[in-house]
């Protein structure tokens, strides 16, 4: 129990540590940061009869480094509202739903309750019912120039139709040319590559004839980014590690136990005279090892130095040997202080399981001045429910952490980080893992959280930072004869944590049953020693008599004290005077984004 680290601490830094090589290679840090684009687009438009054409859009859109549902296209009504609508993606939800207003008509694709990011392909097909063939032309917006996203490829092909002249045109609203058609058995094609942001497509020319539309294959999906997030994952978790480790690391160190003798004799070391705060017995005249030789020992070997001792250490009480183990004050030392104040008789527990009072024990008259003044805090305004907000308690409280915090600092029992200050790394270590912070931070602003290094980084931090947390109560660092207190302690804690029938049995006659009773709530050895007592050949009523001791634990006196607690890219669509002689003189058109 010296300032033991437990396991769940140990758990904490090593989820934290496994947080970013998880994160990475479920793909979302360390893959780099990607800008949203469309790598490819092929638009496919042919005639189904009359008026009617049918465009089909093979779209491979990267996603980038942004989270989104999936693609989204604006179509404009000026060629009729688009039927027969319909989507598919071999590599991403493609739930699909059309919304038409009174001018246009937006296309989504994707599940509105799921994100995705990176590369992926959209098939999208419709039905433009008015696009004005009877007329002897085709003049058909492809896209228009509310484009926001780079188009690396973009191909444009007729097939069904038979042109006198095949126009295509490419840039800002108005221009002409920009792009030329080349024709193949059964049809046309056009390719730009890249198509800038802003920039439309209008395409068209005289119509000869209406044949057969080709069946045109779509495009293979292009290559795949290559994210190799194994190595960076390995990386993450080794920068994890290192920080992990390195924390804990100086954690130990920061926290060393000056030790003087070796074994046994350790616990005996101590400065000639009694420690300030404690109160004086017979180990007084325990052996004096003042000029020993003093090493260092980390908490973790403390507990090899202890043994079992049958006695508790004469010159100390119960909540100043929890504060020596535990190197804190806290529910449990004062809660310490309630026990050894019942087990003295000073206060006294009264009532049912559910509804235990403390009130004033038949020896209360005895207790010392500094004792006197809390217990009649204590009970100002008269008993008090155990597991209930007391006013009165709550204050008491105060006064006992006020006096076991001038204890502290003044027993001599603590080099360094003593529970009377605050526990401090060094600052070295402070200051790093807050500039990783920082670099986290401005990597977040300015879009670089993605790349490999911050994935590391991350990695180290997130998992230096919990352990950081985690392991802050090994710093304190106990002087030779806090150490020699502590290793007593602990080794009569040994002693009630190990106790049989047998034990609790001396103690009842030897007028111990009590006070051992006390120590046990103290040291965490309660449940143990409630057991020993239960199996010893103790009459009823002084077995009993210890259950109040045991009964209000840290928590229930801790609550006796608490108070109460009172949307995506896309843009308006464009259209024209249906003349395919330059950008954005034909109908349809739009925009396509993602949402």
């Amino acid at each position: 129990m010296i300032t033991k680290v437990g396991a769940l601490r140990h758990l904490s830094v090593g989820a934290a540590g496994l947080a970013a090589p998880a994160l990475t290679m479920l793909g979302f840090v360390g893959g780099g940061t990607h800008e949203e684009r469309f790598e490819a687009k092929q638009v496919v438009v042919s005639p189904v009869g009359g008026d009617a054409v049918r465009v089909r859009e093979v779209v491979d859109h990267d996603f980038g480094s942004t989270d989104r549902h999936g693609y989204q296209r604006i179509i404009p009504h000026d060629f009729g509202l688009p039927t027969d609508v319909e989507a598919s993606s071999p590599d991403a939800p493609d739930d699909l739903n059309v919304s038409p207003s009174s001018v246009q008509t937006t296309i989504r694709i994707g599940d509105p309750n799921v994100t995705i990011d990176g590369q992926h392909r959209y098939v999208l097909e419709y039905t433009l019912p008015l696009a004005q063939l009877t007329s002897g032309e085709l003049a058909l917006d492809i896209i228009g120039n509310d484009e926001t996203l780079e188009t690396g490829r973009f191909e444009v092909i007729l097939t069904g139709f038979e042109l006198s002249e095949a126009r295509c045109n490419v840039g800002g609203f108005g221009d002409s040319g920009g792009c030329q058609f080349e024709e193949f058995d059964g049809g046309y094609r056009a390719v730009i590559s890249p198509l800038e942001p802003g920039r439309g497509i209008t395409v068209g020319g005289p119509i000869a004839a209406i044949v057969e539309p080709e069946r045109i294959a779509t495009p293979s999906i292009p290559d795949r980014r290559q994210d190799n997030h194994v190595p960076v994952a390995i990386g993450s978790l080794a920068a994890g590690a290192l920080g992990g480790f390195g924390s804990f690391a100086v954690a130990r160190r920061t926290g060393r136990n000056a030790v003087a003798g070796s074994g046994a004799d350790a616990a005996f070391a101590r400065n000639r005279g009694t420690a300030t705060g404690a109160t004086p017995g017979a180990d007084s005249a325990a052996p004096v090892l003042a000029n020993a030789p003093v090493r260092m020992v980390p908490d973790g070997e403390m507990g090899d130095l202890a043994t079992i001792e049958f006695v508790p250490p004469a010159d100390l009480r119960p909540w100043q040997a929890t504060m020596l183990l535990r190197e804190r004050i806290d529910a449990y030392s004062i809660g310490a202080v309630i026990s050894d104040w019942i087990a003295l008789e000073y206060l006294a527990v009264d009532g049912e399981d559910g509804a235990q009072r403390l009130i004033a024990g038949p020896k209360r008259g005895e207790a010392p001045t500094i004792d006197m003044g809390q217990i009649s805090s204590v009970l100002t305004n008269g008993p008090v429910t155990l597991g209930t907000y007391s006013p009165a308690l709550a204050r008491a409280w105060q006064e006992i952490a006020a006096q076991q915090l001038t204890a502290s600092k003044s027993s001599g029992w603590w080099l360094r980080n003593g529970p009377h200050e605050s526990q401090r790394y060094p600052r070295g270590l402070g200051l790093m893992l807050g500039a990783g912070v920082a670099i986290l931070v401005l990597a977040k602003f300015v879009g670089a959280l993605g790349w490999w290094p911050m994935a590391v980084l991350g990695g180290l931090v997130v998992t230096g930072g919990v352990a950081y947390a985690a392991y802050r109560p090994l710093l304190a660092s106990r002087s030779v004869e806090g150490s020699a207190l502590a290793l007593r302690a602990e080794s009569f804690r040994r002693f009630l944590q190990a106790s049989e029938g047998k034990h609790a049995q001396w103690a009842y006659e030897h007028g111990l049953l009590r006070q051992y009773s006390a120590w046990a709530v103290a040291l965490g050895a309660a449940d143990a020693w409630q057991r020993a007592v239960a199996t010893a050949a103790i009459p009823p009523a002084a077995a009993q008599a210890t259950a109040p001791i045991i009964i209000p634990r840290p928590d229930l006196i801790d609550r006796t004290r608490t108070k109460p607690a009172p949307a995506g890219t896309g843009g308006s669509s464009s259209g024209g005077g249906f003349s395919s002689g330059s950008v954005g003189g034909g109908g349809g058109g739009g925009s396509s984004g993602s949402w």
